[in-house]
Parts: structure tokens; sequence; C-alpha cells
């Protein structure tokens, strides 16, 4: 089974670089590369049509004839005080499954412990600079090769 990966998009697909807030280059990649990988569900304030709009787009084949959005899953944390509380009762309630946490705003440690969420898998993106999916992807890929205790 894969890894869950709870992620934000404001601040992680999106950035700041060349002095506006854009689409950073290689997310289509990222992407393709991320479902591979873990069971993603995007942390997003964003309608689900909306989203699946986005990722039709960005995935979208060369002359494709069609616009299809990748599966996915999207967190409503409406409910919530803030998407940190979602995070860790989602974290719960899938038990001893594998997760990791990409977001810009990735609380201190000290909140993080106090929430039950280990804080070697949550990871704060640099809202800024164009290669931040480069560094997530080899932080990631560090988690992932390391053998699984027993």
């Amino acid at each position: 089974m894969k890894p869950i990966l709870y992620h934000d998009i404001g601040g992680v697909l999106f950035g700041e670089y060349a002095e506006e807030f854009q689409l950073r280059p290689g997310t289509k990649t990222w992407i393709k590369w991320a479902q591979e990988h873990f069971d993603i569900v995007f942390l997003t304030m964003w309608k689900h049509e909306e989203l699946a709009t986005l990722l039709a787009i960005l995935t979208v084949e060369k002359y494709g004839k069609s616009l299809q959005a990748p599966g996915f899953h999207s967190a409503n944390w409406e409910k919530y005080e803030n998407k940190e509380l979602w995070v860790a009762d989602a974290v719960t309630k899938t038990g001893k499954r594998d997760w990791f946490w990409i977001d810009d705003e990735v609380p201190n440690v000290e909140r993080l412990q106090h929430l039950g969420l280990d804080p070697n898998r949550c990871f704060k993106a640099n809202s800024k600079g164009a290669d931040e999916l480069d560094v997530l992807k080899e932080k990631l890929l560090q988690l992932l090769s390391r053998p699984k205790a027993a």
C-alpha cells in the first residue's frame, strides 16, 4: 500500500518566483511522480470541481482529445479550526499507514508533537523559488528509500 501524501496546493504547486505567484516549473512531472508513489490527499479550500479542472489541465497529454483529471482526494477541513487539526485527525484515523505532509505552513516542531504528528514526516515547503518541487522530491525519495522497520 502506498503512503498517504497530505499535499497543500498554494505554496507547494504554486510559488513566488520571477516576481509573480505562479505554478512552479515541472508541476506536471511532479504530479505524475507523486501519484506513482503516494495516495495524494490535496489540502485546499478549492472546490473539488476546481481542483479537478486544474489537475486535468496540468496532466493533459499533448494533443489530448479530452481533459480528464487523474484520480485524487481532497480534504475538507471546514468543520475543523484549522488544517493542522484535520491532518492530525486523519493520521489517527488511518492507523499505522505511512504518511507525509507537505505544506508551506507546517507548524513548528512543538506544535506538531502536541498534535501527535511526527515532525520527521512533515515538510515545510519554501513558498518562494522555482525549484521547490525538486527539493521536496529529493526529501521524499530519501524517506521512501529507507528500509521499513519490522
